[in-house]
């Protein structure tokens, strides 16, 4: 299938990624981003401040897209600590926009949250299991696939623990972050006790891109089909790097770093309804890294 995707905050690391590789299966691609950029060839670029209701239903009329990405998020857990206001405003109160122009206009609606929706203290987590976040950011990601679900039951809500890649656009990536550090000689704290569920950023595209076509609902979790803490996450990329590992430092249970919000500690994600329902295939962790260093765009290599 393909037609035409309207993108809110593709004009960052996952949905740059996600319009770059639609553009290329055939997909008539809209942006919707806070400004314009030069980027993207072939891609209807749309400026649209999402916490103006009015804007955002325009935009969706406009476009009469087949299936709407919300991927505009407040997603950095430490500003949306300091920022509740606007983390609320962004992930929840606009969410809820973006879904019911959806419903409204007959269009698929698929909206991202997080492993942050969760307490981390389970061994596993499947899509059913009761949310209980213990930040802010998990909080308005809870609140958001509430508001997204009343305003558009058919919706598709995406949960993901940790995406590798590297941008094609702008926004903030892991490893592109982490190459930095390690370039400049930096040191890097990692925790020990943090588990998470990756998945490279060409696999979670592919998979939303699926996700698109009609027939699912609800709640899917995407991910590697086993789980990593991040020390030996980054260690292994900083390796992949040709990095000295041993910037790498671990980061014991009871240091915790100034201005750091809460996390939640097992974001262990169970895919195995994804790998029932979708074609792409899931890797395991050390497939997945090694897939987001293969597939770096040719301009960041």
């Amino acid at each position: 299938m393909s037609g035409k995707l309207l993108v809110f905050g593709g004009g960052g690391f996952v949905g740059g990624n996600l319009c770059s590789l639609a553009l290329g299966e055939g997909w008539e691609v809209h942006v919707a981003d806070a400004t314009v950029r030069d980027a993207l060839p072939g891609a209807s670029w749309h400026a649209v401040d999402i916490t103006r209701a009015e804007k955002v239903r325009a935009l969706v009329s406009d476009v009469r897209p087949q299936a709407v990405v919300d991927l505009a998020a407040v997603a950095d857990v430490d500003r949306a600590e300091r920022e509740k206001d606007l983390a609320r405003a962004i992930n929840v109160d606009a969410a809820r926009v973006i879904a019911a122009a959806c419903a409204g206009a007959g269009a698929r609606c698929i909206y991202f949250s997080s492993d942050a929706v969760f307490a981390g203290t389970a061994e596993r987590y499947a899509e059913e299991d009761a949310p209980d976040p213990v930040n802010w950011y998990g909080r308005t990601k809870a609140d958001g696939e509430q508001a997204v679900r009343e305003a558009c039951p058919r919706a598709v809500i995406v949960r993901i623990s940790l995406v590798l890649g590297f941008p094609v656009t702008d926004g903030n990536s892991f490893l592109a972050g982490l190459e930095q550090k390690l370039a400049a000689g930096a040191p890097v704290a990692c925790p020990t006790e943090e588990i998470r569920t990756p998945i490279d950023v060409l696999t979670l595209c592919a998979c939303v891109l699926e996700l698109c076509r009609p027939g699912f609902e609800g709640a899917i979790h995407l991910g590697a089909t086993d789980s990593v803490d991040r020390f030996t996450l980054t260690r292994r990329a900083a390796s992949l790097m040709g990095a000295r590992e041993t910037l790498v430092t671990a980061q014991q249970q009871g240091q915790p770093q100034v201005g750091r919000a809460a996390r939640h500690r097992r974001g262990v994600l169970s895919v195995d309804k994804a790998t029932r329902l979708l074609v792409t295939p899931l890797l395991d962790w050390e497939r997945t890294l090694q897939k987001a260093f293969d597939d770096r765009p040719k301009k960041e290599r």
